[in-house]
């Protein structure tokens, strides 16, 4: 009786003297999810000009990619970056002619394939659940001239024992967005060459 007492007065103690930590939960702790992309086998039609890729703008900044129990996840390299640096590798992996660029100004007046990015987001409320959506406007531009757009959108919400690396989930989305958006693209290029 003595020792429980004994520790009832320890832990009322810790309490009083660290109130931040004796019974709050520990504050949510950022971790860096790697954001890369690996090219998939897309079908997409021939196109013999060349194609500028431009990096992706941001609707609003996109500083946080999502959230768990224990965690916030932060991008490794911005949201615009990585969605532009995937457009060209997988049209480079599909044996296209193109050219990465940061700006538009700097893709001159080639044929531009780039677009908005609206949301990227992972959520895992348990360990045995993950919610991703990724959402983008892809768009074809040439001269100024807006030859393209249109909204995809991504979104999956399993529970599972194994739901796999979290990075991956965001990636497998834009593998989605990419079989759709990219033969549209590559289709309205050669319409307009």
């Amino acid at each position: 009786m003595k020792k429980m007492t004994m520790s009832l007065i320890a832990l009322l103690l810790m309490a009083v003297i660290y109130p931040q930590t004796a019974f709050s939960a520990d504050k949510m702790k950022d971790t860096t999810l790697n954001l890369s992309y690996t090219p998939i086998s897309i079908a997409l039609p021939p196109c013999p000009v060349k194609i500028a890729v431009v990096k992706f703008t941001e609707s609003k900044p996109i500083k946080q990619i999502g959230k768990s129990n224990l965690f916030n996840y932060l991008p490794s390299v911005d949201i615009g970056t990585w969605m532009g640096r995937a457009v060209y590798a997988q049209l480079k992996a599909e044996g296209l002619d193109v050219e990465y660029f940061e700006t538009m100004d700097d893709a001159g007046e080639m044929f531009i394939v780039t677009g908005i990015a609206n949301k990227v987001y992972i959520n895992r409320p348990g360990q045995l659940e993950v919610q991703y959506k990724v959402r983008l406007d892809g768009m074809v531009t040439r001269n100024n001239k807006l030859l393209f757009a249109q909204n995809y959108i991504s979104k999956q919400k399993k529970n599972m024992s194994n739901t796999g690396d979290n990075a991956g989930k965001l990636m497998a989305g834009l593998h989605d967005i990419f079989s759709m958006f990219l033969p549209q693209a590559i289709k309205t290029i050669n319409e307009n060459k």
